[in-house]
């Protein structure tokens, strides 16, 4: 399906220029969707087996891209447009837009794979970035034409937070040219953008689509200013719990807890107002199209939950450290809230199809979502209470994981099915009048050679990356990593290592490790989102090695080794507030670790 393939003559009074938008922007909107799931499954399959010619870091950065600004980015300004554009005219200028936008998600889902941050990536993403700012300053023009309701207020703050989210991409390449990829200023920026995308941008937009189907439905929604004042706040105050993973100030402990208590009560006011929090709301749903909205709303509402529980700070420093419970959390609002909430408005609406092929994708991609949301936070909640790993845990989190393209693919099959039937419709009305539909040839032709020669551009100039697409991590020269002090920075100056291993100490070491770091580090030499531990006592001293663990954030921003491992991972080590005692054990699991697997150890200290 090409996107020029909209071009229609919207004055038309015929047929309903709406739905032959709809069609496209949805199918393109799922295309995106399928390959963010499956970069997402080839991300889940580096914990059970290898991929070659791929590095894991790029198929994140591609399975984050291509699901926020392809998949998330399509489906909310689609369900916008469709939903509060009245002016049929104006559709043209959001058919140019949305070709724009396929095109920029184009060359990133081709780039990211290759090169990660690379200059096509960048290129793209920042393409995306201003075809983002036509859609804001278009919509907002647009709804400013139409009553000014309470769902209508939300979608316009949604679009603001969406504009100011940006703020945070811009701010990237002055702070990193002045301080540095290393000062945590870099990462403010990057969570800034990401946290105003998700909390504000995507669930403003939620709650305005939710309030208008209430609207629609007859009741009458009052949302005050206070009230928009103080869900403003939560999300200026939310914004704290980001930026203390990188700079942990107790402080921002206390901002965050503002943020989650003003956010719930606002959440709590909109959905009560909505009347989706009436009993009738809490009765099990009668269709399987409402029990998309309900999945959703109950998502959002988890959500803040999770969020408010973060008031206690040990229950914060866990959530943060344990990557399961941020990569669930993360899915919560984007697979759950975000894509049954706002798909399931969008099948009611027949942006999707409704059909039986329809019915079994969307329940396929519930099992796959709530079956994967179970096993990340249950298999956190088990590693934070020290009772191991579920048995096959990374196997089942793939296979489920492995029925969300599944879904995907038939989801297409139907929407493609549904498309041609709207086609057909519509070309019976042009025999009838021919001025009434027209397909534009060239802009066709012009979106399909841009497509292919970008792919074509991209594979010639990405394919020769060489050794670092592989997977594997490989040590930095000793000349580039010579430190000042081999031994690190911090109260660790001595350790006493005996010959043997303390099996003891090893298995409580691997504990910890199994709680707090698999979900960035693999015990072999592969790099996921940081380097393997593989050799790591054969080339740091166990000094540095526990100082690495104990002061992390001084390391990071004074020591050339852990700067140097930072720059080649573009991901800032959270403090995990681990004992001088606990990393001693990881010291000496780490030590059981490379003699089992090199047959060597502690060579770094000869």
């Amino acid at each position: 399906m090409n996107p020029a393939q909209t071009n229609i003559d919207f004055k038309s009074t015929s047929f309903k220029p709406m739905e032959v938008l709809a069609k496209p922007w949805m199918i393109w909107a799922v295309i995106f969707f399928l390959m963010a799931a499956l970069f997402g499954l080839a991300m889940r399959y580096f914990f059970i087996g290898e991929i070659p010619y791929f590095d894991y870091r790029h198929l994140l950065h591609a399975h984050s891209h291509v699901a926020l600004l392809g998949w998330g980015y399509l489906l909310l300004s689609g369900a916008l447009v469709f939903t509060f554009v009245k002016d049929r005219s104006r559709l043209k200028t959001y058919r140019n837009l949305f070709i724009l936008a396929v095109i920029a998600n184009l060359g990133m889902m081709l780039s990211f794979p290759f090169q990660g941050y690379g200059l096509y990536s960048i290129v793209f993403s920042t393409f995306h970035l201003l075809v983002s700012y036509g859609f804001a300053f278009c919509f907002l023009k647009d709804l400013s034409k139409i009553e000014n309701t309470a769902s209508v207020k939300l979608v316009r703050y949604s679009v603001y937070w969406m504009v100011l989210s940006s703020l945070g991409l811009w701010a990237i390449a002055p702070i990193a040219a002045t301080f540095g990829k290393l000062h945590p200023l870099y990462f403010m920026s990057v969570q800034w953008f990401l946290h105003l995308q998700l909390n504000g941008w995507f669930v403003y937009s939620f709650l305005g689509l939710l309030v208008h189907f209430a609207i629609q439905k007859g009741f009458r929604v009052s949302i005050s200013r206070t009230l928009f004042v103080v869900l403003n706040l939560s999300l200026i105050f939310t914004y704290a719990l980001a930026v203390s993973w990188s700079t942990p100030i107790e402080s921002l402990y206390y901002f965050n807890t503002i943020g989650v208590l003003l956010q719930g009560f606002a959440y709590f006011l909109i959905l009560k107002s909505a009347r989706f929090l009436s009993w009738d709301f809490l009765k099990i749903p009668n269709h399987w199209i409402d029990g998309m909205i309900y999945l959703g709303i109950l998502s959002l509402l988890a959500k803040a939950i999770i969020q408010i529980s973060l008031v206690i700070p040990e229950v914060a420093i866990m959530a943060f450290t344990i990557r399961m419970y941020v990569i669930g959390f993360i899915h919560l609002v984007m697979l759950g809230a975000i894509t049954f909430g706002i798909g399931g408005l969008s099948v009611k609406n027949s942006w999707f199809p409704s059909n039986h092929l329809s019915k079994w994708a969307w329940t396929i991609l519930s099992i796959g979502f709530i079956s994967s949301e179970i096993l990340l936070l249950g298999q956190g909640t088990l590693l934070w209470a020290k009772m191991g790993f579920i048995p096959h845990f990374h196997l089942l989190l793939f296979l489920s994981s492995a029925l969300l393209p599944l879904a995907l693919i038939l989801l297409l099959i139907g929407m493609v099915t549904n498309q041609n039937s709207t086609l057909n419709k519509y070309n019976l009305i042009q025999t009838k009048s021919k001025t009434q539909i027209s397909i534009n040839k060239q802009t066709m032709k012009i979106s399909m050679l841009m497509s292919f020669g970008a792919a074509v551009l991209l594979m010639t100039s990405c394919g020769g990356g060489g050794g670092e697409s592989q997977g594997s991590y490989t040590p930095p020269t000793a000349q580039t990593e010579k430190p000042a002090d081999p031994k690190g920075i911090g109260e660790i100056k001595n350790v006493d290592l005996a010959e043997g291993i303390d099996e003891t100490m090893a298995n409580k070491g691997k504990a910890i490790l199994d709680m707090k770091c698999t979900a960035c580090h693999q015990y072999n030499d592969k790099r996921l989102v940081g380097p393997g531990f593989e050799g790591v006592t054969n080339r740091r001293r166990p000094e540095w090695i526990m100082n690495m663990i104990t002061n992390v954030e001084v390391m990071l921003d004074e020591d050339p080794v852990a700067q140097a491992l930072l720059e080649e991972c573009l991901t800032r080590m959270p403090n995990q507030n681990i004992s001088v005692g606990d990393a001693r054990d990881i010291l000496e699991f780490l030590r059981k670790n490379d003699l089992e697997r090199t047959g060597t150890k502690d060579t770094a200290i000869n």
